[in-house]
């Protein structure tokens, strides 16, 4: 018996229907292959422990009156030699008051941290039942920060500064002398980026379902590491005439290499609906870190009319000058240091994450 025309249009729809139904099922019973899963929890590490160090070596010497007044160049006053001819000054002219250098405390890292917060994401193809592979990139926020023990010595750094030029001054013909230092504290924290590739292995496929996690993968710092800067300045006329103006500036930071590191870890997923989960998973990454404690400097000495220049005629002496046509220089005029390695040291640094998270399964 022929269809109508109506009829065929109505076969046709029914046919079509029935075959996007099929494909709907065959969609829902297909297995998924892909995870994504947003993770968010605690990152805890322990830091390299040993090293060498080391201070900038003693400068050239600078032109004085003769060698019984020997000066040399210094890149900064807070430490080293530049400490040390202060002192010897002070200590010709019977001024009690010295600087306290920074070097016994930079004989360490000086760099600790505490416990941090972590988020990242995590993409996992699965393989088999059991076997998947997963990339995922994590941040570990506030990973770094300066120690205590570091900005106590510093502050005592600032503090003796004062102290020791507002002696030494007192000792010559100088007025209107004024004398100040400061510290400032930069990036009380900051964050590593740990990526890395895994074997997933799934003991169950259902209900609550544990799992190991094996791989490796690259942690690098991103932005700058904290760190300490001293500024000390002082400024007179010598006899009431010759301006002398002259500022030091010491950076103390951090550098820290990308590290490799092998990837263990372990976790349960307990699915929610077919394709929502919710997982719980710590994980332990280690590998060979660097990390140095580094100086930069920058001294600023003040051109002046008239010019001028003043020695102390001391052994060792120190020497301030306003202009390079007087044949003399500053003995604030040393080289600037420019990341002077004054800590470094290099050994396995471990990472632990422990972290919560949802996935989605398509």
């Amino acid at each position: 018996m022929a269809l109508k025309g109506s009829d065929r249009l109505r076969v046709a729809a029914v046919v079509v229907l029935v075959l996007q139904m099929a494909s709907i099922a065959s969609a829902q019973t297909a297995p998924s292959k892909w995870e994504v899963g947003l993770v968010g929890g605690l990152s805890r590490f322990e830091l390299p422990t040993g090293g060498t160090s080391a201070l900038p070596p003693a400068g050239p010497p600078l032109t004085t009156s003769g060698p019984t007044n020997p000066s040399r160049q210094v890149p900064t006053w807070f430490l080293g030699d530049g400490a040390n001819l202060i002192n010897g000054v002070n200590a010709e002219f019977g001024v009690p008051a010295r600087i306290t250098p920074l070097d016994s405390a930079l004989v360490s890292l000086g760099l600790g941290g505490t416990n941090a917060p972590v988020f990242g994401i995590r993409i996992r193809r699965v393989l088999t039942d059991r076997l998947s592979l997963e990339v995922s990139a994590e941040v570990l926020t506030g990973s770094r920060e300066v120690s205590p023990e570091l900005i106590a010595a510093a502050e005592t750094s600032r503090a003796s500064f004062e102290a020791a030029f507002v002696g030494l001054l007192s000792t010559g013909p100088f007025t209107n002398a004024s004398v100040n230092a400061s510290i400032a504290t930069v990036g009380q924290s900051s964050r590593d980026l740990a990526t890395t590739a895994a074997v997933r292995w799934t003991f169950s496929s259902s209900g609550v379902a544990p799992y190991l996690t094996f791989g490796g993968g690259l942690v690098r710092k991103m932005g700058d590491l904290p760190g300490v800067t001293l500024s000390g300045h002082y400024a007179f006329q010598i006899l009431g005439s010759v301006p002398i103006d002259e500022t030091d500036t010491l950076r103390v930071r951090y550098d820290q290499g990308s590290a490799f590191v092998g990837v263990a870890g372990i976790g349960l997923r307990r699915g929610l609906t077919d394709r929502i989960g919710l997982v719980v998973d710590g994980r332990v990454l280690v590998g060979q870190q660097t990390l140095s404690l580094t100086l930069d400097s920058e001294s600023t000495v003040a051109s002046g009319s008239p010019a001028g220049f003043i020695e102390s005629f001391t052994t060792p002496a120190v020497q301030f000058s306003n202009s390079a046509a007087t044949g003399r220089a500053s003995s604030l005029s040393g080289q600037p240091l420019n990341g002077f390695k004054a800590f470094s040291t290099s050994g396995l640094q471990v990472r632990y994450l422990i972290t919560t998270g949802i996935t989605l399964r398509f």
